[in-house]
């Protein structure tokens, strides 16, 4: 017994991509051209001797309605067959350009929708929004960290504020959103942190200080599961969550009220220092604060040494050493080429066990004696010549 034409497809178990309309009707263009060249071949071949090549051209050129003429049919069999190719291909052809329409329309609302996976590599992502994130962005973008990659914004923000955040952010096609909440693990996963340069995770102002440090220690956690090695900057709501924090992966963490009150601290002795900070950080015009890398040929100097050099050279001032964060794993520590070593990091890794053994915190030595040697240091922070200034009054 014959079993019916649509069980036999399913259980041909095509992709899902072929069970499509759009891909029906592509395979019923294909079907209809070959059928209709193999029969122009035969046809046609007798009275005017024309190749494969010239039936497929004609079919072609017949289901497109372009009608160039210059192949035309001389037997009645042929121009009945080109009425056939004429009436399917105006049905299929308008058909398949309508799917493809609507499926470039659907991704095109989708993506706008933040429901599609971001296709970026090296990109900032934040996390959640509040009030100060403006801020971060022009930040960012005055330190030219979302010019190429472009920003992520993963928000469960309803798409009317998200509009407007796309208004006031300007960033064009660099710009995508990742609707969701920040926790969860599928959303996450569409904003690709894996291949992400930086990500943020910040305080949610709709929240209470401790719902919205718990959100951002399940978003951290699953940051970090995804990708290990990324840095994650996070806002502490509360100080007594710092700590879980940290342990939840985030490289460095910024608690407001911490700085808010250290920094009024220091204007009573020192008034301008706001100013100072303001021109440091870029609030009144671009930033004069940078992070210049040691070459290996600079750690092989001194702090005097390289004070000297950069002020001779382009007039910066430098202001510290610093260590970056980093993750710490079984394999820093471990000489692959020992064979002790070696077979350490294999039995770790056949039961199951996890490498990492941490993570090391950014050090900063601020302004350190001209003797100080550079080895053993990333960087120094360096206050560019001519930063922007602002009134001391």
């Amino acid at each position: 017994m014959h079993r019916p034409l649509g069980r036999l497809m399913a259980e041909l178990r095509l992709p899902d991509w072929m069970r499509t309309g759009s891909a029906k009707l592509g395979l019923a263009i294909a079907v209809l051209i070959t059928i209709s060249t193999i029969s122009f071949y035969f046809i046609e071949n007798q009275g005017a001797g024309h190749g494969v090549f010239e039936s497929l051209w004609w079919t072609v050129v017949t289901l497109t309605t372009v009608g160039y003429g210059d192949i035309v049919p001389q037997t009645t069999a042929g121009k009945v067959l080109g009425l056939a190719v004429m009436a399917g291909g105006i049905g299929l052809v308008s058909t398949l350009t309508g799917n493809l329409a609507s499926l470039l329309v659907e991704r095109k609302a989708r993506k706008r929708k933040g429901l599609l996976e971001v296709k970026r590599s090296g990109h900032v992502i934040i996390f959640g929004w509040n009030a100060s994130a403006l801020g971060l962005v022009r930040g960012l973008r005055e330190n030219q960290l979302v010019d190429r990659a472009g920003l992520v914004i993963v928000t469960d923000l309803p798409e009317e504020r998200r509009d407007e955040i796309a208004y006031q952010l300007d960033l064009g096609d660099r710009l995508s959103f990742v609707a969701g909440h920040i926790s969860h693990e599928n959303v996450v996963h569409r904003a690709r942190p894996e291949a992400a340069a930086l990500v943020y995770i910040l305080r949610q102002d709709s929240m209470s200080p401790h719902e919205s440090d718990q959100q951002s220690i399940y978003a951290a956690l699953t940051v970090r599961g995804l990708a290990s090695k990324v840095p994650i900057y996070a806002e502490a709501a509360q100080p007594e969550n710092r700590l879980h924090l940290l342990r939840a992966g985030v490289t460095e963490l910024i608690d407001r009220g911490e700085i808010s009150s250290g920094l009024l601290a220091v204007m009573g002795s020192a008034p301008p220092a706001w100013n100072l900070i303001q021109s440091m950080l870029g609030l009144t015009g671009k930033p004069g604060l940078s992070l210049r890398p040691l070459t290996d040929a600079d750690k092989e100097t001194t702090w005097g040494e390289l004070v000297r050099a950069l002020r001779q050279n382009d007039g910066s001032q430098p202001l510290a050493l610093c260590k970056t964060a980093r993750s710490l794993a079984l394999e820093d520590m471990l000489d692959t080429g020992s064979a002790l070593d070696q077979f350490i990091l294999e039995l770790f890794q056949s039961h199951g066990r996890e490498t990492k053994l941490g993570s090391q915190q950014s050090q900063v030595m601020v302004n350190p004696p001209d003797s100080q040697a550079l080895a053993g240091f990333d960087g120094v922070l360096v206050l560019r010549a001519g930063g922007g200034g602002t009134d001391a009054g």
